[in-house]
């Protein structure tokens, strides 16, 4: 047996159905159902870098003490060199001298003490030491 609805249910369109006729409203939006171009058109130069930037080449090694990163950055000056270290995390990002880009992010195993993480750079080699921070010890007493 169908249940009748209520006198005071809303018979009138639906939130759906209101909602269509508001996109239909705006032309700059496409129409559902129609296979357009997107409504943002391609990705400007500005955006478009992925023939550009490039992954450097990573070597991690991970000792009691520190954790020591080596990144191959080939042509890339020190002044265009960006080396950023956050809690357990490592950004690297550079310039190349023929525009290439170098970015790397990575997510140390350990977190290090960034105020003595060092990095040296040379003959496109950037080589990063993280000391890696230290837990405490904690001693337990003897109960009563």
């Amino acid at each position: 047996m169908a249940e009748e609805p209520s006198p005071d249910w809303d018979t009138g369109p639906s939130s759906l159905d209101r909602l269509l006729r508001r996109i239909d409203a705006y032309r700059s939006l496409p129409a559902i159902g129609t296979s357009t171009a997107p409504a943002l058109g391609p990705p400007s130069a500005i955006a478009d870098e992925s023939d550009r930037v490039r992954e450097p080449t990573a070597e991690v090694v991970v000792t009691p003490a520190r954790i020591y990163v080596t990144l191959e950055l080939p042509g890339v000056s020190r002044e265009t060199l960006e080396v950023t270290a956050e809690g357990s995390r490592l950004s690297v990002h550079a310039i190349g001298a023929d525009g290439r880009v170098f970015h790397s992010e990575m997510e140390l195993l350990h977190p290090v003490e960034v105020q003595a993480v060092t990095a040296t750079y040379r003959n496109g080699v950037l080589d990063v030491t993280l000391p890696r921070r230290r837990g405490h010890q904690i001693r337990i007493k003897k109960g009563d």
